[in-house]
């Protein structure tokens, strides 16, 4: 419940005719206020299967626009009940009493508001949804996640407060004058929403964007992100020159990671000649437009149909690290001084380059009881894949359990850092590029069978003669140790080995996931210009780290929308 706030404004003393002193007390009432709505209301949503055998989805709305018709479709501290206040609005042959699920709702949605030809953002407490609808053509499944668009009814309120000016007389006062002044509430703290006002701040390369706030109506300003600055101002020809080899480097650029825009620079000049050799060639340049037209349309949809599966970069081969020497040795168990006859050192010999074509060479060992240990582990840990909680709890679990049994590999990394002095950027390329070299190979937890498959990528990956994979791994991943036994690892493999390392050297570093494009990539704060996340005023500089060659902060468009990603791991 929402008290009544008063804030003084002045207190002005006065002698009233009597003789006497008062007090002229003026203040500000700040009176709680819901102004319920009603409307229709369009959205899109996006969720997760339940599990496995289930075609039943738990998902989130995470966008939505609500329409209201009238001043009508607005009043205070009075609830809409549906379907009685709901005759003015929308398709009435639909309207047949199904509430939504008010559990799947959040307690407070983001929407935009659109009434009277105007849109603005508010935050929708205790909503209520009648008549969902999905739109069926819009729904779409990609393996165990779900998207698609739907519209419904609405009805919910907006809280702020409604404030007058008032003017109280205080006495008359007995004695000295003295104001004593009316305590004050401390104001609510604005929390901010995800809703924008529109409003920017620019600070060199940083830019922030102003938010409304969740509990009253003020505003706040977001955290400041780095963003790349303009150019500067007309530099004269020589600008000119630059700009227009950037023009054709970006046409080349963009010809190559769409094809189907040939199509688009084809139509156009067939239309420029069209209008040229009408007279002649009316009839049959009509029909090659027309089909250059269809082939352009094709070719954008199967664009965006590639777009829309699970991201998973396919990397060149560069390098092929060496066979696995295995040696049997004595080792000396440092606990109890004894010998250990039955262990086994797993010895790797690698040759990779960094991004200077500095090479660089050095052997790591690992030992077979710990490779033993981290399955093990792996296989028994108490915890199923069926949240982004979960998600986060088993990779931190690998983590730490893989973390000591790496001394074999810190090893070779303080001996290259030693003999070449590297700075920290120099240290973190040469760590990573020492993973991106190894060949891509995809981890799956049932058997590398392409029928046992539902989403796209993964049957059509497995379906290729030369694709690499290592099946029956609990939870589709190879702990840090697993990994450098094996040399076999996909995105979330890598980039929880790479966090490991990075952890034990004191970088501040995470692991970025993301559900919506399947994919995980490491982050990184250090002063390296390009695609970061920003958290907590820190950039994280985002890492690819399954494809050779591939320097930090270099991002494909395709998992470019940082909306998307979130932090799984945090290192400080």
């Amino acid at each position: 419940m929402h008290d009544i706030l008063e804030k003084i404004i002045k207190v002005e003393p006065f002698i009233g005719e009597d003789g006497l002193d008062y007090n002229k007390v003026t203040k500000e009432i700040s009176t709680p206020r819901k102004t319920y709505l009603k409307g229709t209301i369009t959205g899109k949503y996006r969720g997760d299967r339940i599990s496995n055998e289930s075609d039943l989805f738990d998902f989130e709305i995470y966008e939505a626009e609500v329409l209201c018709n009238s001043i009508e479709d607005f009043r205070k501290n009075k609830p809409f009940v549906f379907p009685n206040d709901f005759k003015n609005i929308g398709d009435q042959k639909k309207i047949k009493g199904t509430v939504f699920p008010k559990e799947k709702l959040p307690a407070t949605l983001p929407v935009a508001i659109i009434a009277n030809e105007k849109s603005f953002g508010v935050n929708v407490l205790e909503p209520q949804l009648f008549e969902f609808d999905i739109v069926r053509k819009f729904h779409q499944t990609d393996g165990d996640d779900v998207f698609g668009t739907f519209n419904a009814f609405i009805t919910g309120y907006v809280f702020d407060y409604e404030k007058k000016i008032v003017e109280e007389i205080v006495g008359p006062i007995i004695g000295p004058v003295i104001v004593d002044p009316i305590p004050i509430p401390k104001p609510l703290t604005c929390q901010a929403s995800n809703i924008k006002t529109g409003a920017t701040q620019t600070k060199g390369n940083y830019t922030r964007s102003e938010y409304y706030c969740k509990n009253h109506d003020d505003k706040t300003w977001g955290n400041w992100e780095y963003k790349k600055g303009n150019t500067g101002p007309d530099q004269g020809c020589f600008s000119s020159i630059i700009g227009i080899i950037g023009l054709i480097l970006g046409l080349l650029f963009l010809i190559t990671i769409l094809p189907g825009i040939l199509y688009f620079i084809g139509f156009f000049i067939i239309m420029f000649l069209i209008s040229i050799l009408a007279p002649y060639l009316k009839w049959i340049l009509r029909v090659i437009g027309v089909l250059l037209l269809i082939g352009f349309i094709s070719s954008l949809i199967n664009t965006f149909n590639q777009g829309s599966q699970r991201y998973i970069p396919t990397p060149v081969v560069v390098d092929k690290p060496r066979e696995v020497v295995e040696e049997r040795s004595t080792i000396i168990d440092t606990t109890s001084n004894q010998l250990n006859k039955n262990d086994t050192l797993i010895t790797r010999y690698r040759i990779w380059q960094d991004y200077e074509g500095k090479k660089y060479e050095g052997k790591y060992q690992l030992r077979l009881s710990d490779l033993k240990n981290a399955t093990y582990h792996k296989n028994n840990l108490p915890l199923s894949q069926n949240n982004i909680d979960s998600y986060d709890k088993i990779i931190y679990s690998l983590k730490e359990n893989d973390k000591n049994k790496l001394n074999g590999v810190y090893k070779l990394f303080d001996s290259i850092n030693k003999s070449n002095k590297l700075s920290k950027v120099k240290f973190a390329e040469m760590v990573v590029s020492f993973i991106q070299d190894i060949p891509y190979a995809l981890i799956l937890d049932k058997r590398c069978d392409a029928s046992l498959y539902n989403d796209t990528f993964t049957r059509q990956y497995l379906l290729d003669p030369n694709a690499s994979c290592d099946g029956n791994q609990r939870f589709g991943i190879n702990t840090p140790v697993e990994f450098l036994a094996s040399l076999k690892g996909d995105c979330d493999s890598r980039t929880v080995l790479l966090y490991t390392i990075f952890a034990h050297y004191n970088y501040d570093v995470a692991v970025l996931s993301s559900e919506f494009y399947g994919h995980s990539i490491l982050g990184i704060n250090l002063p390296i210009n390009g695609t970061a996340y920003n958290y907590n005023e820190n950039r994280y500089v985002m890492w690819e780290t399954t494809t050779p060659n591939c320097k930090p902060g270099i991002i494909s468009n395709k998992i470019s929308n940082l909306n998307n990603w979130r932090i799984s791991l945090k290192s400080k």
